[in-house]
């Protein structure tokens, strides 16, 4: 992937700090972003902070839904539009080459300036279909945002901003009288990774490791969505059935000493039925200790028939 002349690139302390410069400099107090109807919970509380308003876009099997997208660039005087192509967090929507085309024609029809979240970047060479990033098919209206903390360490805040010219001295400025500048050391390292592959090394680790992961979660639960990364996937999207509140489910697991994070935390639209649990896979010390999480979690969702 090339970046082209009229594009820039900024190096920052990470995929969030970019996201808060973004919402920071792009958009003032009172527009309207169009996100998915579940989407990255920071996201919202960052955009609550600068009193940027939400507008949830309904999903479908495919993700953002283009009539429910078109309708509200109709309805409603949209600045933005956030989207994660890659993998949606929490939903693991991916998108396909024809979505991510009509979403850019949309955006271009409307002026909407586009934030492309890409946290799991390196997954896209996983993607049979191999789709292009939203910034390749609109450059100038994207502002395109991946970082090393999922693929290196997640330690390692250094993130990668790329922007069109015509935004290039709002977003600079902001930059420069922000707090999102990485340090040099952060930096050397990242990029020492980069030059000496061992970027390359890891990140087959982590497919590896992702790939057992997924075996063991569909041993438990194996009618959970599946899509063409899902093999890969690091959380995995599980329906519930009877819940209207999954932030009481949240705590009855975390009474039992188990973690999930339910869609309450993430939904933008509160008329929404669809409940789920976004299922961790790689935040444990060993698959061992994944499966006994599984088992413990199949067994507590079982007897309280919300699957």
């Amino acid at each position: 992937m090339r970046l082209t002349p009229t594009q820039h690139i900024l190096i920052t302390a990470g995929g969030e700090k970019s996201l808060t410069l973004l919402l920071m400099t792009l958009f003032s107090s009172g527009d309207k972003i169009a996100v998915d109807e579940f989407t990255y919970a920071n996201l919202i509380a960052t955009a609550q902070l600068n009193n940027l308003h939400l507008v949830a876009i309904k999903n479908d099997q495919g993700g953002m839904n283009i009539e429910a997208l078109k309708h509200a660039c109709q309805n409603n005087n949209l600045a933005g539009l956030y989207i994660m192509p890659e993998y949606s967090n929490p939903t693991g929507a991916v998108l396909s080459v024809a979505r991510r085309k009509e979403i850019a024609t949309i955006a271009q029809e409307y002026g909407l300036k586009i934030i492309e979240d890409d946290y799991l970047s390196f997954l896209s060479k996983l993607n049979p279909e191999r789709p292009p990033k939203i910034m390749e098919l609109l450059p100038d209206q994207t502002c395109y945002v991946c970082s090393m903390s999922k693929v290196l360490a997640s330690g390692l805040r250094v993130g990668y901003l790329v922007f069109p010219a015509q935004l290039a001295q709002q977003i600079k400025n902001g930059f420069f009288n922000t707090t999102v500048k990485t340090s040099t050391l952060n930096t050397a390292i990242a990029s020492m990774a980069i030059k000496e592959h061992v970027v390359q090394q890891i990140i087959q680790n982590k497919v590896t490791l992702a790939k057992q992961a997924n075996i063991l979660f569909e041993q438990y639960f194996p009618t959970a969505p599946t899509n063409q990364l899902t093999d890969y996937a690091f959380f995995r999207r599980l329906p519930l059935k009877n819940v209207q509140n999954t932030a009481k489910v949240e705590q009855a697991l975390a009474n039992i000493n188990i973690r999930c994070f339910g869609s309450d935390r993430f939904q933008i639209n509160a008329s929404s039925n669809d409940h789920f649990l976004r299922v961790s896979l790689s935040a444990n010390k060993s698959l061992d200790e994944l499966e006994t999480g599984l088992k413990k979690l199949r067994k507590f969702l079982q007897k309280s028939n919300l699957i």
